[in-house]
């Protein structure tokens, strides 16, 4: 393994009862590197990606995650109280006090829904808010499944541009997208 490496995966294989959902997948990431999860819909990608943050054990492969950080993980769902309003969520996020915050609220045009109930805002403008975690995250891997889904093209925009300066900043990525995105990434295709 590179000394560099962040991530390392050696013939992972998983398969739900006798059906095999993907093997042999190899690859590593290093410090300041993006992988695309590419595939159709059902080939693993997300059975991948909580493989990666270690919720679900391979059946076969190794994969070695040397992150000494918390992982910042952004599931396709947005994991948002929608009976709280978009300031409470931010409180329970516990993103209060990043320097940050104010900032994106702004880039994101949140402000003035922040004492809105969540389920009263559109999709697009629930998954702005779930991205707060991402853009004030502290952690030297990301991890997003599907991040650019219900975003107008603002929103793609400052993500997009947020995450190029992750990476120059030898942050990691891992994401899978549907949405064409400029992210200068390695390409992991799986097969179906």
């Amino acid at each position: 393994m590179n000394k560099n490496s962040l991530i390392v995966a050696q013939n992972i294989g998983y398969k739900i009862n006798e059906n095999k959902l993907f093997h042999n997948i190899s690859f590593d990431i290093k410090h300041g590197e993006a992988l695309h999860i590419k595939g159709r819909n059902g080939s693993g990608k997300s059975t991948l990606i909580r493989i990666i943050l270690g919720i679900t054990e391979p059946v076969k492969g190794t994969l070695e995650n040397k992150s000494t950080k918390e992982i910042c993980y952004l599931g396709h769902k947005n994991a948002l109280k929608t009976y709280l309003t978009l300031d409470d969520n931010i409180n329970l996020m516990q993103l209060t006090n990043c320097d940050m915050l104010k900032s994106y609220l702004d880039k994101l045009e949140l402000n003035k829904y922040r004492d809105v109930t969540v389920s009263n805002l559109s999709f697009g403008q629930q998954k702005k808010l779930a991205l707060l975690r991402v853009f004030l995250n502290n952690s030297d891997l990301i991890i997003l499944d599907e991040p650019f889904v219900g975003l107008d093209d603002g929103a793609h925009t400052v993500l997009t541009s947020f995450l190029n300066n992750e990476l120059d900043n030898n942050k990691s990525l891992v994401f899978t997208s549907h949405i064409p995105c400029n992210i200068n990434s390695k390409i992991l295709e799986i097969p179906k």
